[in-house]
């Protein structure tokens, strides 16, 4: 008997030492835990006496958990890092702190508590110092998207490729649908798309109703991206009601908000969880967009229609079959990445205009001689336009806590040494609300970015379409669908909070699921 439980407590440690210790193991996760289930199983088979094997088992995991815990605590690379005890051990006190989804809300609570570099995890790091942006996504990193990027494996898509090679020649491909000029042919998709958020909000005013901005906003935003991944929108604006696969696809977000700091845990949730609840909206949602592929893939190009980004996609698929595992991938990430995070900077932008209309009448000034459906004059000759989108996009972070990355090598942030192997973390929620790189970093000031440059003291410390070769391939697509709407919903409305509201709720109501989810947002709009 104290044979086999010093064998079980030996394996324990012998587990952990020669085998979990070393590369990572999360996508490998429910294989772990499914063979530990069986082989635990067939212990109890092979060995007569129940209380014997539940004592090897017990053996085993306190042994193999010990060492775990023994050397996250005292012998990691990390180990001089502050930050929580919890989180040195394991990273499902973080997912339980989160699980509320706000984890902008406390990673800015240890930031107050412990410093710019703070140990979230076992082997994590947040850091809240403003080269942090440079120094994981510069030209001269070495760092890599981190596990948390392995989100639709086996699937493949550009935003999740992690290898650096795989994802620059990925992108390439992507570029051919963002050049100068599809980006112009993408305008005339968009322009359509105003002037039915236009007839959404005529008929508000007709009726004395205050508009849900929040919806109209997301439903723009996915109606758009639909038409401009598959040719075919998502109909919301037009027949003023939720599409069901956005629905779904909201829903199914909504996992990631806990979740997320524990990429082990997401792969066992996706292979070994029933597939019900919010679990099943995700696969319903990932089946929809793969089978909007497929079929987007049967049709005959239309050379009298503006290209989508799927002609570009199948127009290199058509010479490079290696590409074709990609496209269901990548047609998930592009409907999510291309319209959330566009939403959440419009609802910022007017909870701002609405609570102060002095912003609003500023830009009306500017755009009294300007083209507004033209995206190119109005960045060239509305300063001030620019300026509230900018100070949006800081106050109204698209990715409050995501982007993590992996150092490769040792990586040095304000002379603090990373070590190799390490997750970083570069929190856009707090660094962009650092004192030391902005004056009043709490308040919505748009002169900050025009006339008053002084305002910002750090401009290292603003980032928000990322930096370098993983910067966000659709920020020019992005900034002029902004551009667009602020114009010409500036000029045609004025517009105010509703009486008792203050648009506090935005922010305070604001989930962190991965991409922003801001609190509701109502307006009242008169025409000018």
């Amino acid at each position: 008997m104290n044979l086999l439980l010093a064998l079980g407590g030996a394996l324990g440690v012998a587990m952990h030492h020669g085998l979990f210790i070393h590369g990572e193991w999360h996508v490998q996760a429910p294989n772990i835990l499914l063979g530990h289930i069986v082989a635990f199983a067939l212990l109890h088979v092979f060995i007569d006496s129940s209380l014997i094997s539940l004592s090897i088992i017990t053996s085993y995991l306190f042994s193999l958990l010990s060492s775990i815990t023994i050397y996250r605590v005292f012998f990691h690379p990390l180990r001089h890092f502050p930050g929580p005890v919890g989180a040195r051990i394991t990273k499902l006190w973080h997912v339980w702190k989160v699980r509320d989804s706000r984890n902008y809300r406390v990673l800015e609570e240890l930031h107050a508590q412990y410093g710019d570099f703070v140990r979230t995890g076992p082997n994590e790091l947040t850091i809240f110092h403003p080269d942090i942006f440079m120094a994981i996504d510069g030209p001269k990193s070495n760092c890599i998207k981190a596990e948390w990027y392995d989100l639709l494996h086996p699937k493949l898509s550009l935003v999740t490729s992690r290898v650096k090679e795989t994802h620059a020649a990925r992108r390439r491909q992507w570029n051919r649908g963002f050049t100068s000029k599809s980006l112009d042919q993408y305008i005339t998709k968009i322009l359509p798309y105003i002037t039915q958020l236009e007839h959404r909000i005529d008929a508000d005013i007709q009726l004395n109703h205050t508009s849900e901005i929040t919806d109209l906003f997301y439903w723009f935003g996915f109606d758009t991206m639909g038409d401009f991944v598959f040719n075919k929108s998502f109909d919301m604006l037009r027949r003023n009601e939720w599409h069901f696969v956005v629905v779904l696809l909201r829903r199914a977000m909504s996992i990631l908000g806990p979740l997320s700091p524990a990429p082990w845990f997401v792969q066992i949730a996706f292979k070994l969880f029933p597939r019900v609840w919010i679990l099943g909206d995700w696969f319903r949602m990932v089946a929809w967009c793969e089978g909007q592929m497929r079929e987007r893939m049967k049709l005959p190009e239309n050379k009298t229609q503006t290209p989508d980004v799927a002609h570009h996609l199948l127009q290199a698929a058509k010479t490079n079959t290696a590409d074709w595992p990609w496209l269901s991938g990548d047609s998930i990430l592009a409907i999510v990445a291309g319209s959330e995070p566009t939403a959440t900077t419009l609802i910022g932008i007017f909870c701002e205009l609405a609570r102060s209309p002095h912003h609003a009448e500023l830009i009306y000034r500017e755009i009294q001689t300007v083209d507004v459906c033209d995206p190119r004059a109005l960045a060239k000759q509305c300063p001030y336009l620019e300026a509230v989108i900018a100070e949006a996009l800081r106050v109204y972070p698209a990715l409050p806590t995501g982007g993590d990355r992996k150092t490769m090598e040792e990586v040095v942030v304000g002379g603090v040494r990373v070590p190799r192997g390490t997750t970083v973390v570069a929190p856009r929620w707090s660094i962009f609300r650092r004192e030391d790189s902005f004056t009043r970093p709490t308040e919505f000031l748009p002169e900050r970015w025009y006339g008053k440059e002084e305002m910002v003291r750090n401009r290292a410390a603003y980032a928000p379409f990322g930096t370098g070769h993983h910067s966000c391939l659709g920020r020019f697509l992005a900034m002029d669908e902004m551009r667009l709407v602020t114009a010409r919903l500036v000029k045609k409305y004025h517009f105010r909070m509703p009486p008792g509201e203050t648009g506090e709720c935005v922010l305070r109501d604001m989930r962190d699921q991965f991409t922003a989810t801001p609190g509701r947002l109502r307006v009242r709009f008169e025409l000018r």
